[in-house]
């Protein structure tokens, strides 16, 4: 006969095998199996690197894994600011121009070298549907729900467009406008986006609650409208000027990077928010906050592997782009950023995608 003491102790000796062999750095997955890509605007190249823990613990700066090149990149040469994004689930890699073109790549985690041309479609948002001098930015894919989403800001106000069934658009399409906007926002620059649930950064706006807060925003909502009570602004947020999204799906984590320079602050670089947090009030503070003020003054891009322990940063200025990666591990851990100078010297780099399936 079975004792209950017995299935007691065979229950502990489980959850403690379980427990020994999880990476101590998350309660999100570990670190390992990690990959790591980037888009070069001065080779039209995308760079990949297939170990971030290596590339992370280098004493030297190693040169890309990989370089991959296609005709199709030069239509995305001026990339987005976080024009890049990955779909995890299909491993799809999209890559966003600031005026509309997509390029779409297939079976990325086994690329090398020259795409092959039935790997890599590239369509467009339709100039149709234009904002007056819209420029586009962030992009995030939603791989639940095969839809991507790109931020656009122009002389008469901020959208989000979404693109359905983004793996099956054709070559040389023209996507119409689907718009998730709320009257009034102004400045959108940031977009993240999982399990039907879209967030976003908006730079201003109309006043919101009973005590008209005004300024930075962040917004939750669904795949058509965001939720007017699901706001997050207010002076208690620190939120800057321009606001890239990251978003941990492991630990339901939003990760917000400010642009201290053009802000005209000496805050931490990131602002960490709980997803938790939306609908609760509308004035906040961060749960965490993130970098150093000193080191990454000019943060202008951020990505996360969704269930992966990593952080991944890139710098800018207005429309220049650098060849810097920031890097945490662990990020909430409280290990500094490690700043890698990518070769070739001379890359810029507006775009990274982490891959926490890599493996």
């Amino acid at each position: 006969m079975i004792t209950s003491r017995f299935l007691f102790g065979l229950a502990a000796s489980f959850l403690l095998l379980v427990s020994g062999c999880k990476d101590p750095g998350s309660a999100s997955g570990g670190t390992a199996g990690v990959a790591l890509y980037s888009f070069d605007s001065t080779s039209s190249k995308v760079f990949v690197w297939t170990d971030l823990n290596a590339l992370y613990d280098s004493t030297t700066t190693p040169a890309p894994t990989y370089q991959i090149s296609s005709s199709l990149f030069t239509k995305v040469t001026n990339l987005a600011w976080g024009g890049l994004c990955l779909d995890s689930q299909r491993g799809i890699l999209y890559l966003v121009s600031d005026t509309g073109d997509i390029v779409r790549v297939s079976r990325i985690r086994s690329q090398t070298g020259t795409l092959p041309t039935v790997d890599v479609v590239s369509f467009r948002l339709s100039s149709s549907d234009r904002l007056t001098n819209g420029k586009f930015g962030q992009a995030s894919l939603d791989g639940q729900s095969d839809s991507l989403y790109i931020t656009e800001t122009g002389d008469n106000g901020t959208r989000i467009w979404g693109v359905a069934s983004a793996s099956n658009q054709f070559q040389d399409a023209s996507v119409p406008l689907q718009a998730l906007q709320l009257s009034g926002d102004t400045g959108g620059t940031g977009v993240a986006a999982a399990a039907g649930v879209v967030y976003a950064f908006m730079a201003d706006g109309n006043p919101v609650g009973m005590d008209a807060l005004t300024g930075p925003r962040l917004r939750k909502g669904n795949p058509s409208a965001f939720d007017a009570s699901q706001v997050i602004l207010g002076n208690l947020t620190t939120l800057g000027i321009y606001g890239t999204l990251a978003l941990d799906t492991g630990n339901g984590n939003l990760f917000v990077a400010r642009h201290n320079t053009d802000a005209v602050s000496t805050a931490a670089p990131i602002q960490v928010f709980r997803t938790g947090q939306f609908g609760q009030s509308y004035n906040q503070a961060p749960s965490f906050s993130l970098g150093s003020a000193t080191s990454q003054p000019d943060l202008r891009v951020l990505s996360h592997p969704g269930t992966k322990d990593w952080l991944v940063g890139l710098r800018g200025q207005g429309t220049v782009g650098y060849g810097t990666l920031f890097i945490w591990k662990a990020p909430l851990g409280g290990m500094a950023a490690k700043a890698v100078t990518v070769i070739p010297t001379g890359s810029i780099l507006k775009g990274v995608a982490v891959d926490g399936n890599a493996s």
